[in-house]
């Protein structure tokens, strides 16, 4: 599992696929838990490339999460969740 949504919005993005979760002045911390990153679909945003050409979840409050995934497979997750289906990308 990459990529995996539930029917109450959430996404799971599993730590191996993870390039950075970074905030302009913050620290960076998260990634080097080695669990699966949760991520509520009502705060996402937007999807799309960052300025390093990767597909990022850019977050309401203000955090970018970068993915190493094509953007088509994380799009078919974020609208799965916000639809609320289930849905899982290996």
């Amino acid at each position: 599992m990459k990529l995996k949504c539930t029917t109450s919005g959430l996404i799971y993005v599993k730590q191996t696929i993870i390039v950075s979760i970074k905030r302009p002045n913050s620290l960076e911390g998260a990634k080097v838990l080695g669990k699966p990153v949760l991520i509520n679909a009502c705060n996402v945003i937007f999807l799309s490339h960052n300025t390093n050409g990767q597909v990022t979840f850019f977050m309401q409050n203000g955090f970018e999460i970068s993915v190493n995934t094509f953007f088509s497979e994380a799009e078919q997750i974020l609208n799965s969740a916000i639809q609320g289906r289930e849905d899982e990308i290996n």
